[in-house]
């Protein structure tokens, strides 16, 4: 054996920035072996063989399986190569289409956060927003249990249809409770979208102007703040639909205290 076409397993392993014991474990299973053993039990790897080793890391690298690698090693050819190499791009394709949909999905939450900190929450203001798209569920108001379920069960149908789609948690409170003094008559829940999903029973909300408030602190006190908006309605002579929407803006996924969480209250405006 002449020394200089053959490496050890650490000559190797730096060769190809892997380890030492992953050339072991190759070894181990039969996927890649060296050409030669000595009488110590020293592994040498020729030079010819580096070849059939990247093959192995580029096929790993696209999350291809050992086991399978090992069957394309065993019956390689142009043909079978073509069509694992197909396969892959088409993988591929679907996990950047993925990520740009995740990315899409953290700029889109980092923007609200930027808006929230920007907002004065103690105003009550009238904005112009435009169609929002929801999908919506009853739930028993007798049982926190089947609010979790329904927007589970909400939830599933969006990630399914549209997975990353961005999304609020909302729910909608009547004019015929908030006028008589009721706000906690919760008895459904649902998820406002900015752009529409592919789901045949979602629903639209109108573009208009919207009378906008904030309630700082816990949901069990958010009647301060629809008294808030009952009396600026009544100084501004303001008439609006009969269907009030509730979502966070800051909650337990950016804020530990709950007397920080903000909530969002939005009416239409009847012109």
């Amino acid at each position: 054996m002449e020394r200089k076409d053959y490496l050890t397993t650490g000559e190797l392993a730096q060769l190809m920035g892997i380890t030492k014991h992953t050339l072991f474990h190759y070894d181990d299973i039969g996927l890649f072996q060296p050409e030669y053993i000595n009488e110590n039990g020293y592994r040498f790897y020729s030079i010819d063989q580096i070849e059939i080793l990247n093959t192995i890391l580029v096929l790993r690298d696209l999350d291809m399986p050992l086991k399978e690698i090992q069957t394309y090693l065993s019956q390689r050819s142009p043909e079978l190569f073509q069509q694992i190499f197909l396969e892959r791009e088409s993988q591929i394709t679907q996990q950047i289409k993925k990520l740009q949909t995740m990315k899409k999905w953290m700029q889109q939450q980092r923007k609200k956060i930027k808006i929230a900190e920007k907002t004065d929450f103690s105003t009550i203001e009238i904005n112009t927003y435009p169609q929002y798209y929801y999908l919506y569920k009853e739930a028993d108001p007798s049982s926190t249990q089947s609010f979790s379920k329904k927007l589970n069960e909400l939830i599933t149908l969006l990630q399914k249809n549209n997975p990353y789609l961005d999304y609020d948690i909302a729910y909608f409170q009547y004019g015929k409770n908030v006028e008589h003094g009721i706000y906690d008559a919760y008895d459904n829940v649902a998820l406002l979208m900015h752009q529409k999903p592919s789901i045949k029973n979602c629903q639209i909300l109108p573009p208009g102007k919207y009378l906008t408030a904030y309630h700082i602190g816990h949901w069990s006190t958010i009647g301060e703040t629809y008294e808030r908006i009952r009396n600026y309605k009544k100084e501004h002579n303001l008439r609006t639909s009969d269907l009030y929407i509730e979502y966070d803006v800051v909650n337990s996924f950016i804020e530990k205290n709950t007397d920080d969480f903000v909530t969002q209250i939005e009416v239409e405006i009847i012109q």
